[in-house]
């Protein structure tokens, strides 16, 4: 008899972003500090840098509860103008801001509002995947102000924040995981958020389409597939 294999659905995860779901290391400690140092900032402003799927944008998040701020999407800076984004007072925070570089009217906006963020005494974070020196900005007023931001660099992830990536993006989809496909997970996957991610995805789809829970041989048979393909 055959095994009929099921379809798996593309269902929607949710994605944790509290505060007792980020795992300090040696990788991010620094940068979770400034975040906890707020708001005694030496600047108005901090810049967190980091690749892809680093958890630029859960610090964000934190940093949003710990200020009570409010996230400024790229649609809000091109269609409102900065004494509007800060009526309420309230400290703003920018997620991917480097992908304003170059959008002339995106560049011009986030000048116009880094001002009125320090003019009216708020604060401003912004999360980047290199410091403003490397971001190829072309308003030169804009570039200048940001270089005087301090910046937090998030490093690629050490041993204990790999494991704890892997258990978190599994826990997001409500997938729980023996130890040991942990350790056989961590040992065989780039030390990189967004290949993390990427893997877990492909192991949740490969476990609902086989009818069975992640397991080593199940993430066996994935992962030396996929070299095979690559050779």
């Amino acid at each position: 008899m055959t095994t009929a294999r099921q379809i798996p659905l593309p269902l929607p995860h949710t994605t944790a972003m509290g505060a007792d779901d980020y795992m300090v290391t040696a990788c991010n400690r620094e940068a979770a500090a400034w975040i906890e140092a707020w708001p005694q900032w030496p600047a108005h402003g901090l810049i967190v840098t980091g690749g892809s799927g680093s958890g630029k944008s859960h610090l964000m998040h934190l940093w949003l509860h710990r200020s009570r701020g409010r996230a400024v999407t790229r649609a809000d800076l091109t269609t409102r103008n900065a004494i509007d984004l800060t009526a309420d007072d309230a400290p703003v925070a920018i997620d991917d801001a480097d992908a304003l570089a170059g959008d002339a009217a995106g560049e011009e906006a986030l000048f116009h509002l880094y001002n009125r963020v320090k003019s009216s005494g708020r604060s401003m974070l912004l999360t980047m995947k290199t410091g403003a020196g490397q971001t190829p900005f072309q308003l030169p007023d804009l570039r200048s102000r940001l270089l005087t931001l301090p910046v937090a660099a998030l490093a690629a992830p050490d041993d204990d924040l790999l494991a704890a990536l892997i258990v978190k993006q599994f826990a997001d989809r409500q997938v729980a995981l023996d130890a040991g496909v942990v350790s056989y997970l961590a040992a065989r996957t780039a030390r990189d958020a967004a290949a993390i991610r990427d893997l877990v995805d492909r192991l949740d789809t490969a476990a609902l389409a086989a009818g069975r829970k992640v397991s080593i041989a199940l993430a066996r048979t994935l992962i030396e597939g996929q070299a095979t393909e690559e050779r």
